[in-house]
């Protein structure tokens, strides 16, 4: 019993979160991402005139080690990305891509 439950006390603290993740990020590029407390995401621009939200991602993330563990609800794709948590910044690498967004911290 005392396996089991070292399991769950680890698998809990290895898949929390840090609370400055959550919130309403910006980039540079006009897109938006929203990181929810239940670890679902949105990754959207907003067509001007319209305030239309055009989706461009959306599906689970959590935060596993130094990485971003990203799976896809919206196509059928999963990956790890690399990222790094300033204090109103935080910087994500592109998945398949030698890029990263830059993210502002809006709310």
């Amino acid at each position: 019993i005392m396996k089991k439950l070292f399991f769950i006390l680890f698998s809990a603290i290895s898949f929390a979160q840090t609370p400055e993740i959550y919130g309403l990020w910006v980039n540079g590029e006009g897109e938006f991402v929203e990181i929810n407390y239940d670890n679902t995401f949105k990754r959207f621009r907003v067509i001007p005139k319209t305030k239309f939200e055009q989706v461009l991602a959306k599906g689970i993330v959590e935060q596993v080690g130094e990485e971003l563990h990203v799976i896809r609800k919206d196509t059928i794709d999963g990956y790890n990305l690399c990222y790094y948590m300033g204090n109103e910044t935080l910087v994500i690498c592109k998945p398949r891509s030698n890029q990263a967004w830059l993210w502002q911290k809006l709310r």
